[in-house]
């Protein structure tokens, strides 16, 4: 199972996306491997254009399963954030929120965020780095 983060969706949902993203993130949608949150679905909504519904993307979404974010693990994320600025290592909140929901449900994260990758050696955080396919495009 993968969470697929909002730099993955942005270029999966708009038809000017990256189209290798899109291709091989596509089987893993129809093969119901990918998970999304509820964090990751507001940041998607803050980018919408005019031209497109809230309703519509949420719709879009409705076969794609949650992972859900206990309210417990603040004190993960918040330790999370503590240790990986002691490495030097400054995510935004939102990075921190979504590698805790991903390493407390266990699955790998794509995405194409260098955040992330940061993060790696600190955390035990499961990764699929996707940026090279933005460089070739």
């Amino acid at each position: 199972m993968y969470l697929v983060d909002t730099s993955i969706w942005i270029h999966a949902l708009r038809p000017t996306g990256n189209a290798e993203i899109q291709a091989r993130l596509k089987p893993l949608i129809v093969d119901g491997q990918t998970t999304v949150t509820e964090w990751i679905l507001l940041e998607l909504m803050t980018g919408l254009v005019k031209s497109e519904q809230p309703s519509s993307l949420l719709q879009w979404f409705t076969p794609v399963p949650r992972l859900p974010f206990n309210p417990e693990w603040w004190d993960t994320a918040w330790d999370l954030a503590g240790r990986l600025r002691r490495h030097g290592v400054s995510p935004s909140a939102a990075d921190c929120l979504i590698a805790t929901i991903a390493m407390k449900h266990q699955v790998t994260l794509i995405h194409c965020d260098t955040d992330f990758e940061a993060m790696k050696p600190i955390l035990r955080l499961q990764t699929l780095d996707w940026t090279q396919y933005l460089r070739a495009s």
